[in-house]
């Protein structure tokens, strides 16, 4: 990768660290920042969530959280195509973090979660777990939430093709 830097932005640039890739590159670059002194900055490009950490993940025989600064995350200016493993594994590890939230958080943090996959389900309308879950919910009145909840496991072995 080729980096063009301006003689005015030339100190700054010195200073920096970007990552581009998923979360074991990002882990790696928020260690060398720290050890280095630099800043950090993160364009993830799986669903990782290490560019969203203050820590860092070194997997050997046992796992080592390292505490580093929390990189500038920055959206890709690029459009991402995952293959199919790498982006089962993202959607496993993303569902992994929001249960692990949501076993924790405070109900009114449980209600915000709700709001903004309220904003997500309007960019792309329910396509799985809600639409096979309505049967349950008209014709035996299951509440809503549990309904989904029933058909959740289910529907992700088909996704994971298990």
């Amino acid at each position: 990768m080729k980096v063009f830097v301006s003689k005015k932005s030339k100190p700054l640039a010195d200073k920096l660290c970007i990552a581009i890739g998923g979360g074991s590159v990002i882990d790696e670059a928020k260690i060398w920042a720290k050890k280095n002194k630099k800043i950090c900055i993160a364009i993830p490009t799986t669903g990782s969530g290490a560019s969203e950490t203050s820590h860092a993940v070194i997997w050997k025989k046992k796992k080592i959280n390292i505490k580093t600064n929390k990189p500038i995350s920055i959206a890709n200016p690029f459009v991402v195509k995952l293959d199919k493993q790498t982006r089962h594994n993202s959607v496993c590890d993303i569902l992994g973090h929001i249960v692990d939230y949501l076993n924790v958080c405070s109900d009114n943090e449980v209600v915000e979660v709700g709001r903004y996959a309220g904003q997500l389900i309007e960019k792309h309308p329910t396509n799985l777990t809600h639409p096979a879950s309505y049967p349950l919910t008209l014709k035996y009145g299951t509440p809503h939430g549990k309904a989904v909840g029933l058909v959740l496991i289910s529907s992700l072995k088909k996704m994971l093709n298990l």
